[in-house]
């Protein structure tokens, strides 16, 4: 209770950045799947291709601009991003022309997905020393409100106002944030112990890792690519949820209606997680994360009733809950907080490439005519495999934490 009460302004900061990351993620943009699709006259795999596509160019942006964490005022970053992001909001309401539809994923992506969830991250690992579990864990209760609250309401602004007008409350909103944010952070936070100090906080071979040292080191390929299961998976599952509610022969809006099962769990694993992770190390949780995701997905695959979509969401959202936790824990453990912005800007970028992928492969599948029930089937027989790579991984990972640099590193 200390350290929430010590900790605040700063936690209630980054938990508004997450929040305000809802309006360039997946689930968020995907309830207007349908709307978007029906105006363009797209098919599963164009709008797939779309989605993909500008994902995928926001995903080889955050390799270039996800640096500039470390060299600019983090206030200077936010005002940049948020401005950008709510106009882009403004941009859905008017576009005409399906040649401008990329452009405008491209930026949501970007400033949203990219930007709103790495600023935090890297300022919560600079910031904090032992405690970045706890604050983690605190701060992502921001983004998981979003997901709880903001499908239904936007679901049921459908009908009151149409779906272009509902991206002018979610420029609002984020105009409204902006002051609110910048003053919570008009004094940036110093790490204020011993235990807190960046020096303190190296990597392997206790270091700081740079960029470039982090791509020549096996240990970043072999946790990166598991890492890209959450984000692969996730996006493709909530991308094509319209479809999911058309051959489960639910209504979307009583699917929506179930994302509260997901957002609470995702919360209480959050919570939890940025304790245990605290005290026991992301090396021993880090290979169980994946489990409750291949569950959730088994159980979409067979079921067809809203208790099996309960249920299964609420497996999704125990991963989603350790994967926000455990990423932000495991780049600065691993590699020091020196260069974080640089080298978890890989760790972003390669999410957010992952989160190309997933619409365009299933749309793919779905346009030749594979049922999506298989589909799911294959997602979760592969988060299991990873599950496995996981757990040799963090069998040899965690003895390089206590090794001295070897020479000429």
């Amino acid at each position: 209770m200390n350290f929430l009460i010590e900790n605040a302004r700063w936690l209630l900061a980054t938990a508004l950045l997450y929040f305000s990351s809802c309006f360039g993620q997946t689930f968020f943009i995907s309830l207007f799947a349908g709307e978007i699709r029906q105006a363009f006259d797209l098919s599963h795999g164009d709008w797939g291709a779309i989605y993909s596509g500008g994902t995928l160019i926001s995903a080889i942006a955050m390799l270039i601009f996800g640096g500039y964490v470390d060299k600019y005022k983090i206030t200077l970053n936010i005002k940049v991003v948020i401005i950008c992001l709510s106009l882009l909001c403004l941009s859905m309401t008017f576009i005409e022309t399906v040649w401008l539809l990329p452009l405008i994923i491209f930026g949501l992506r970007f400033f949203g997905q990219g930007m709103l969830i790495h600023i935090p991250a890297v300022a919560i690992g600079k910031w904090y020393g032992k405690n970045k579990g706890k604050a983690l864990s605190l701060s992502i209760m921001g983004f998981s409100i979003g997901e709880a609250i903001f499908p239904v309401i936007f679901v049921s602004l459908f009908a009151i106002i149409g779906w272009r007008n509902s991206w002018v409350i979610g420029m609002i909103i984020l105009l409204i944030l902006l002051p609110i944010i910048l003053k919570l952070l008009s004094n940036e936070r110093v790490p204020n112990s011993k235990q807190e100090n960046i020096s303190n906080q190296s990597g392997m071979q206790k270091k700081h890792w740079t960029r470039k040292e982090a791509l020549n080191h096996w240990v970043f390929w072999a946790v990166i690519i598991p890492f890209l299961i959450p984000p692969i998976f996730s996006t493709a599952f909530f991308f094509n949820m319209v479809h999911l509610t058309e051959i489960k022969k639910w209504s979307l809006i009583s699917f929506t209606a179930l994302f509260p099962f997901y957002t609470s769990m995702s919360i209480l694993t959050t919570l939890s997680s940025g304790w245990i992770l605290d005290k026991f190390g992301v090396e021993k949780i880090l290979p169980f994360y994946l489990l409750p995701m291949s569950l959730g997905l088994l159980i979409f695959s067979y079921g067809d009733t809203y208790l099996h979509a309960m249920i299964g969401l609420a497996f999704l959202g125990m991963t989603q809950g350790l994967a926000m936790t455990i990423g932000g824990t495991f780049w600065p453990t691993y590699y020091g907080t020196k260069n974080l912005g640089s080298v978890r800007s890989l760790s972003t970028s390669t999410m957010v490439f992952g989160t190309s992928l997933g619409p365009a492969f299933v749309g793919l599948l779905l346009d030749f005519g594979h049922n999506y029930n298989y589909i799911l089937l294959g997602m979760c027989i592969m988060a299991i495999i990873s599950s496995m790579s996981l757990a040799i991984t963090m069998m040899h990972a965690p003895k390089l934490l206590s090794e001295n640099p070897k020479k000429g590193a």
